[in-house]
């Protein structure tokens, strides 16, 4: 019988309760060891003067197993690491590398233009760039006539 070892689980429990105690929303998804737990790839958010730069640290996941969405002010990331026992009569001393299903959500401190969103995989780190959104920019907002006035259509 296999048995996965999960030497994170009470640091992933107390990490859990203080998020939740700080306002941060927790989700989490069922894994294969039968825990009710998910792993965060680390991450990195910076700002530079025309962009937002998100930088998460995603080895040994290929390109076809990453999800990022984008909506309003948030950002999820979301994917899978497969699990590759090479033989069978292994004996653990150690396993601390992440496997299955992650799922990060980010909310974003500045507005961005989602249709300029980029997204790289190069060396086991997913580089997303988003455009900062232009709010000085003027935009001329049309008046239209009330209903009445056209005809009621």
């Amino acid at each position: 019988m296999k048995r996965k070892i999960r030497p994170k689980v009470r640091i992933f429990k107390v990490e859990t309760e203080i998020r939740k105690d700080s306002g941060q929303v927790i989700y989490r998804r069922p894994a294969e060891s039968g825990f009710n737990i998910f792993w965060e790839p680390a991450m990195d958010v910076y700002e530079k003067d025309q962009e937002l730069v998100i930088e998460a640290e995603v080895p040994g996941i290929p390109v076809e197993h990453l999800r990022i969405v984008q909506w309003g002010n948030r950002l999820e990331i979301s994917g899978f690491k497969k699990e590759e026992t090479k033989t069978k009569k292994l004996k653990f001393h150690r396993l601390e590398r992440e496997m299955g299903f992650f799922r990060k959500d980010i909310v974003l401190p500045v507005p961005v233009q989602p249709e300029k969103t980029m997204a790289i995989l190069e060396n086991g780190v997913l580089t997303i760039r988003l455009r900062k959104a232009d709010l000085n920019k003027e935009i001329e907002v049309k008046i239209q006539k009330p209903k009445e006035e056209n005809g009621g259509r």
